[in-house]
């Protein structure tokens, strides 16, 4: 079985090396795949981006790890959700919050059986403890009703997603920033056109810092050294510069938030 790990750890400790030598001490079969060790330090939104955009070119019953957790050691839950034929175990902050409302039917679990544990009591590594030992379990056969139980509370991460603040005015976040400074704001390119169409615009700008950027390509190839707008292969809208860093050039900040223009 599959067990795909989402965290902020970073790649100069030891913690996901722990994290892998406690799953293959419970699962030794068990396929562990590194999604990403490089979320942001606490930067919850952007677990949950990536999240969203890696879950769905997994196998069926894949286990997914999902890390991100600036609450450790607190009186937070703890969870496993199900969807779409896979699992997620993950500390209840919002960063399932793309699982909770993708639109399948999902179920949702507070990790409370303490004897898939390492330990009880208190702990500032639950990764490690509580929530690996859980995926590793799963992924060894474990059903989901055994770990926990099931639970209508839990934390929706409501900035998630852009909103409509006003006819011709949408609000949104920047969510991420790539390798190459390109900024990926949280407005989905399907949201964005059907708003277009809906509300019988055909232009739109979007204002960052102040400045508008209403230049629209198809790719990064194509543009000027200006910065521009496209819908990557992510699905969602990026403010680009052709082989420029965007995100230090228009001194941009994670979770910063933006406005769209229509007309």
């Amino acid at each position: 079985m599959t067990i795909g790990m989402i965290t902020d750890f970073g790649e100069n400790d030891y913690f996901v090396g722990t994290l892998k030598g406690v799953i293959r001490r419970i699962s030794p079969q068990a396929d562990i795949i590194d999604i990403c060790h490089g979320v942001p330090s606490y930067f919850i939104p952007g677990g949950s981006y990536v999240l969203e955009k890696t879950w769905r070119f997994f196998p069926a019953g894949t286990v997914f790890l999902v890390v991100v957790d600036p609450g450790v050691g607190t009186q937070r839950k703890l969870l496993l959700a199900t969807a779409g034929g896979c699992s997620f175990v993950a500390p209840d902050n919002g960063i399932l919050t793309p699982i909770f409302t993708q639109g399948r039917d999902v179920v949702v679990r507070e990790l409370d059986q303490e004897r898939f544990f390492l330990i009880s009591g208190s702990s500032t590594f639950e990764a490690r403890d509580r929530m690996a030992p859980v995926a590793a379990h799963l992924a060894k056969g474990t059903s989901a009703a055994e770990v926990g139980s099931e639970t209508s509370e839990y934390v929706v991460n409501p900035d998630y997603h852009p909103r409509l603040a006003s006819p011709g005015l949408a609000e949104g976040r920047i969510i991420w920033v790539d390798k190459f400074g390109n900024i990926i704001t949280n407005v989905p390119g399907k949201w964005l056109f059907e708003t277009l169409g809906a509300g019988g615009f055909k232009n739109f700008v979007l204002r960052l810092n102040e400045r508008e950027i209403g230049e629209y390509r198809q790719n990064y190839a194509s543009a000027s050294g200006q910065p521009f707008l496209l819908v990557g292969s992510h699905g969602n809208l990026e403010v680009a510069m052709n082989r420029r860093h965007a995100f230090r050039e228009l001194k941009a900040a994670l979770y910063q938030k933006l406005t769209i223009l229509f007309s």
